[in-house]
């Protein structure tokens, strides 16, 4: 039997390491790195699902599943965007949308872990015809990804994701482009061009940032469709509201989402069509949405995107995803 002095010595220790625990604090890189785990696990898995005949929705629907039981939440509702979509497009209620044998799909997720983000995207196609484009955009977001730098500027990553991509023979969509990382913000003030000659932002230790290029057998320039709205968040500042249904699908984005991008289906789902409606439509007409329509380059035209998330250090970039 222990005695009375070894038992009090025992407590002791076990106090000291049960403090020590306590004490030790997740750094942003941790939470970024937590975050890339489980996006790039839900962009293979998708990236697997993905197959002609199946519903965009089932994707969709899948990915918000596997973010809820990684116990994280949405940074971007998950992209599904066909051929020359190259954009927000996020599957609506109750779509019926349909990957058929000769599509081009780019699967884009985004993830927040205590608001720290992951967003990552690949394409896939179902035989060889778009083989080069496809690399286009995965070796220009790769290459961006490994020579990244602290202290440089992000122009110079367009000069180089220019120069890879028309080097397949290709263009890039010009007015997309990658992105500064903030908590709870996904496009942050700081942007990486697709295309060269600009000098761009300066890059600092400590900021994340998405890579995002597109490469496209279009004109290189993005369309806004109004007609497809599916993805909308709170706009800044606050706004008199008249109706209750309005009022909800605020709280709702304010709350649960913390004022991230949001797919219109989820508002569908926690407040019922009707309301859901009528609340985001006021929501629009006073300025309170920023709204999200699918960009497309022209009717004929491919698009294939890739994105992968890097945190800086002096030592390098450190990609999460």
């Amino acid at each position: 039997m222990a005695s009375e002095k070894q038992k009090v010595a025992d407590k002791k220790e076990e106090a000291e390491e049960t403090v020590e625990e306590e004490e030790i604090e997740e750094t942003p890189l941790d939470k970024y790195k937590k975050a890339g785990e489980v996006a790039k696990k839900i962009r293979e898995h998708i990236k697997e699902k993905a197959k002609p005949g199946v519903k965009a929705l089932t994707l969709c629907e899948t990915a918000d599943k596997m973010i809820e039981e990684a116990g994280m939440k949405p940074a971007f509702p998950l992209n599904v965007a066909i051929n020359n979509h190259a954009a927000h497009y996020s599957s609506p209620w109750e779509d019926e949308l349909i990957i058929r044998r000769n599509d081009v799909v780019k699967i884009d997720v985004g993830v927040q872990n205590d608001g720290f983000i992951a967003d990552t995207a690949l394409t896939v196609a179902f035989n060889d015809v778009h083989t080069d484009l496809i690399k286009a955009s995965r070796e220009a977001t790769e290459t961006a990804a490994k020579v990244i730098r602290v202290g440089g500027y992000t122009g110079k990553l367009g000069d180089l994701i220019e120069s890879i991509i028309e080097g397949y023979g290709y263009t890039t969509v010009k007015d997309l482009s990658g992105h500064l990382l903030l908590p709870y913000r996904v496009h942050g003030p700081k942007t990486i061009p697709n295309v060269g000659g600009r000098k761009g932002d300066l890059i600092l230790q400590d900021e994340a940032y998405a890579i995002e290029t597109f490469a496209t057998t279009g004109s290189g320039e993005s369309h806004a469709d109004r007609t497809k709205l599916y993805i909308v968040r709170l706009a800044e500042g606050r706004f008199p509201l008249r109706t209750d249904a309005a009022k909800q699908v605020r709280y709702l984005l304010e709350r649960d989402y913390h004022r991230l991008p949001v797919a219109t289906r989820w508002i569908y789902k926690a407040m019922g069509t009707a309301k859901a409606k009528m609340g985001i439509r006021e929501l629009i007409q006073v300025g309170a949405l920023y709204q999200y329509h699918v960009l497309s380059d022209t009717s004929d035209a491919y698009v294939s995107q890739h994105e992968h998330t890097v945190y800086m250090t002096p030592e390098g970039p450190i990609q999460t995803t």
